[in-house]
């Protein structure tokens, strides 16, 4: 009882969060969270386990405890149920409020600076994001390494310590700035923060040498000063958690009003108090904040959730010394930050709705239409981006799904994302299926599907035709007529060559691309040659190495781009011999094609 007496103010930041971000317990999966669902798709042994796990992916991240782990178990253990995914995120997050709140009252004294801190960073807007999203989990875990990292130095603790801030590496790259929180909070004992920035250097360096060149230019590190002053100057408007005009233009000058007195309210409380701990809280805002300032083309939200912490410390213990004078910049704050949060998160369920109408509505399709390829019509823009480009059918076992021809028309192009045109079944193929009865449409415009197979084939009959598809998925039956020589048979959706193939592509399109996989394990040398020529003209070649997956690009020659038919002869060197047929083989491929780019 006296624990319950005594500490159940820890409870009041939050309860007010778990009020506020209710609508986020229904939030289902959409976007990035079907990249990551399928990662334990690739599995098959411990190497792949590893693979899984610690290579590489996405910007060339290395998150096993945040993108990886949690998602493996998650959909192993529940499949598509994304409740255990917010019951864990709602709980790792309260753990995050407690564990402030309980260093602030160390620091203070004062619960009200306490429950003021943990509630302040718990309305600002930037903490919706991940609330509400998956694949944004990581802004809730890595401070909660951090968190209770201090917690443990706080009572002296060093191994502890050493624990938590290692696990850190392996949520967010960004904990290399830990050594840095830990020498503004405490400058007299920087002795022992030496070791911290030491194990920050080396896995800044290891991280460095592990992960491949980002040729996405969302990601590309700007280090001009002029262009960090400028980042930041973007991050500081956006740090009082109201200034998003973007979400409710109609209530753009209200939400402008809202930053500016809760602005002008605690620049005069930080004036007035000079207090040396509101002072970290804002160093903590700054350093949180330091490396994603290199990141000029990608300016996120969520980016501040982290940081945002720091502006609960100095803001509460503010309010905390100065209730009367803070009152209504708090009050502010919380009204502006909450109907930006408001709108986050009403537009991350409704995303995730439209993902769940769709994929169930998908799953119930392939229950009822064993062995049947499902075409769906209709798909929106949202919906596409929302769920279709990052593949979420391959979660429904058996499912095999395109997107009607045509479909393209509806989606609008974002490149640095994706390429439509890899889901949509080529209009040939298409119309072939539904002939030859191995194909049924489903209509994705509402919910649920709707059957509208009768329909479309009459639009097949009219619309699609007989030319060559530009876009050739190699184990797809439908498209086997477009291959010559030198396959294989189909062999769990993919097609391995001999040593030589042929393929024909429709045009137009002045861009090639192939899809193809090696094994980890065979015995070849570690980059295997890909030549690819047109009769007796040579179009390029590619280095394949030895991983999962391989995507290649090149140009195609003028005088070949304008072709409306382009033979293709494909040639690996070397080859490897199988060891039970004494087959020789080339490389497995999924989907070969060509298309138009702006140069």
């Amino acid at each position: 009882m006296t624990l319950v007496r005594g500490w159940w103010w820890l409870l009041l930041a939050p309860l007010f969060s778990l009020v506020i971000f209710r609508e986020s317990l229904g939030t289902w999966f959409f976007k990035d969270d079907f990249a990551w669902l399928g990662l334990g798709l690739s599995i098959y042994d411990f190497p792949s386990l590893l693979d899984a796990l610690f290579a590489p992916k996405a910007q060339g991240t290395i998150r096993p405890l945040s993108d990886r782990l949690p998602f493996l178990l998650g959909y192993g253990l529940f499949g598509l149920d994304a409740r255990p995914f917010r019951i864990f995120i709602f709980a790792v997050h309260s753990a995050n409020l407690i564990l402030l709140a309980w260093l602030v009252f160390r620091w203070t004294a004062s619960r009200v600076a306490a429950v003021a801190a943990a509630v302040i960073w718990t309305a600002h807007s930037s903490i919706a994001q991940p609330l509400s999203w998956n694949s944004s989990m990581n802004q809730v875990l890595w401070p909660a390494c951090m968190l209770a990292a201090f917690q443990a130095r706080e009572v002296g603790r060093n191994a502890r310590e050493w624990v938590f801030f290692l696990l850190g590496f392996g949520v967010l790259e960004l904990n290399v700035v830990y050594p840095a929180l830990v020498l503004a909070r405490f400058p007299e004992r920087w002795r022992t923060t030496i070791p911290l920035f030491v194990a920050s250097g080396v896995y800044t360096v290891f991280n460095r040498w592990v992960t491949p060149p980002n040729s996405n230019p969302l990601y590309a590190m700007d280090f001009r000063p002029a262009s960090i002053l400028e980042t930041l100057w973007r991050y500081l408007q956006m740090s009082m958690g109201s200034f998003r005009p973007d979400f409710r233009p109609e209530l753009a000058e209200f939400l402008l009003g809202c930053t500016v007195v809760a602005v002008a309210g605690f620049l005069l409380g930080l004036a007035l108090e000079r207090d040396r701990l509101m002072f970290f809280g804002l160093a903590w805002f700054v350093i949180c904040l330091g490396p994603v300032l290199l990141l000029r083309q990608h300016i996120s939200d969520y980016y501040l959730a982290v940081p945002s912490a720091g502006l609960g410390i100095a803001f509460g213990l503010s309010f905390a010394r100065r209730p009367l004078l803070l009152a209504l910049p708090v009050l502010a704050y919380l009204t502006g930050s909450l109907v930006v949060s408001r709108e986050i998160t009403h537009y991350n369920r409704h995303e995730s709705d439209l993902a769940r109408n769709l994929v169930l509505g998908v799953k119930q399709a392939a229950a009822l239409h064993p062995d049947k390829i499902i075409l769906l019509a209709g798909i929106t823009n949202d919906q596409f981006w929302g769920a279709v480009v990052d593949s979420p059918f391959r979660l429904i076992p058996g499912a095999k799904v395109y997107l009607v021809p045509g479909s393209e028309k509806n989606i609008d192009a974002h490149p640095e994302l994706g390429d439509p045109s890899l889901s949509i079944l080529p209009a040939a193929a298409a119309r072939r299926a539904l002939d030859t009865n191995q194909a049924i449409v489903y209509s994705a415009g509402g919910s649920p599907l709707r059957n509208v197979t009768n329909l479309y084939r009459g639009i097949a009959a009219l619309e699609w035709g007989d030319s060559l598809a530009a876009i050739v998925d190699v184990g797809q039956p439908l498209l086997a007529s477009q291959l010559g020589t030198g396959w294989e048979n189909i062999d769990q959706g993919f097609r391995w060559m001999g040593p030589s193939a042929e393929i024909t592509l429709g045009g137009p399109g002045n861009e090639l691309f192939v899809e193809c996989f090696r094994a980890e394990n065979e015995p070849r040398q570690e980059l295997v040659k890909l030549d690819i020529y047109s009769g007796e003209t040579w179009v390029g070649s590619f280095s394949v190495p030895r991983r999962e997956r391989f995507v290649g690009k090149l140009i195609i020659p003028p005088a070949l781009a304008a072709l409306p038919r382009l033979p293709l002869r494909l040639t690996v060197t070397p080859p490897v011999v199988t060891p039970d047929d004494r087959r020789s083989l080339g490389l497995a491929f999924g989907t070969i094609g060509r298309r138009v780019t702006v140069p």
